[in-house]
């Protein structure tokens, strides 16, 4: 088979979506609606109708979250079942991060309710419990009253091993930051071996997406968890994800094990992201002082708005480019996100009674 045959059907139909896409009109009538209820209504004859129509039963703004959730399940499965194996494969990878997000959320509720000893039951209905990638028994995680119980839960699954690297006495103690971080780098191991197995055009494609990706991710845990929480050289290593570049310099310059390790790393910026190496120089040690955090806060935002830009410019660059590869679908899922993302905010804007102005100001507009 070849590129053309294999991409000609499904490209054609997601850069047709992706037209619809670009039309503001939909979320400016949002913002401008005077209530919660009137921005609803603008939803319907549009992609997003079924949300209107959960709204009008139920009322319930995180019940809408649900359905949102579920419907960018159905989005990427529709799409790998399109795409031939390799591609449908790493398609399955990137669903793989929805799941990684969602066990999360129902490890955080468990842990709520054994350590912490809070009430969770109305919040374990906002669950999605069904089938993502692997199977796993929600249910049981949930209401697991030990910990060998939330790790039988995950049974069979590549969380599993992670799990039970753990104990119900170092979570006590240390909290879920640790856990968490083996996740995500479980979820990020598949990620490369995903983008490894990828032939020609598609492996180029991938692999300078999410190398970025990942490069402003260490970087944003790096100037984070060194002067923001004060981690030691060993538990940064633990934050840091083994791949792209940042990764390979930190590790080759020691980085990591120096004094300060953002005196280092900002060279390395400066090589490789030059755009952001003046906030990554004015990213200071805290000492405790929250003026100086709410400083590297101010910072740090402004890293992660150039992260979005420049996945913005990266995949506005793929659709203009060659059509046969995957990165029409890659860019197609980053708008489909991009969307709901704009969605949720102007949804919880209108809920908490924002302003047309701050509401744009989140979005960006």
């Amino acid at each position: 088979m070849s590129r053309v045959s294999d991409y000609a059907f499904v490209n054609a139909k997601l850069r047709a979506r992706i037209g619809i896409m670009h039309d503001r009109t939909l979320f400016d009538e949002m913002i401008k609606s005077p209530s919660l209820t009137e921005a609803f209504a603008k939803l319907d004859g549009t992609r997003h109708q079924d949300l209107l129509e959960v709204y009008r039963k139920t009322g319930d703004l995180q019940q809408i979250e649900l359905k949102m959730l579920e419907d960018e399940i159905a989005l990427y499965r529709e799409v790998e079942g399109y795409l031939p194996s390799l591609p449908s494969e790493f398609v399955r990878v990137l669903l793989e991060k929805i799941e990684v997000d969602n066990v999360k959320n129902v490890i955080r509720l468990w842990y709520s309710d054994v350590i912490r000893h809070h009430i969770i039951s109305y919040r374990s209905s906002y669950i999605y419990k069904g089938e993502i990638v692997h199977k796993i028994d929600y249910d049981g995680a949930i209401n697991a009253s030990s910990y060998q119980e939330l790790v039988r839960a995950f049974h069979s699954t590549p969380y599993e091993p992670v799990l039970s690297r753990f104990s119900m006495e170092t979570l006590a103690s240390n909290g879920l930051f640790q856990l968490e971080i083996a996740i995500d780098h479980m979820w990020f191991s598949h990620l490369q071996k995903g983008i490894g197995m990828l032939k020609g055009q598609d492996r180029k494609t991938a692999e300078k997406i999410y190398n970025v990706d990942v490069d402003l991710k260490n970087i944003l845990m790096l100037t984070r968890y060194s002067y923001s929480y004060h981690l030691s050289p060993e538990e940064l290593e633990k934050v840091i994800i083994p791949m792209g570049y940042i990764a390979m310099e930190a590790e080759k310059t020691g980085a990591l094990k120096s004094d300060d390790p953002i005196a280092v790393l900002s060279v390395i910026v400066r090589h490789h992201y030059p755009q952001i190496s003046e906030e990554i120089a004015r990213i200071r040690r805290t000492a405790d002082d929250l003026t100086t955090v709410e400083e590297n806060n101010r910072e740090i935002v402004l890293i992660e708005a150039y992260l979005a830009e420049r996945r913005k410019k990266e995949y506005r660059r793929i659709l203009m480019g060659d059509p046969f590869s995957i990165g029409v679908v890659l860019a197609y899922f980053f708008l489909c996100l991009q969307e709901d993302q704009n969605l949720r905010r102007i949804l919880s804007g209108k809920y908490y009674g924002c302003s047309e102005e701050s509401i744009r100001e989140g979005l960006g507009l």
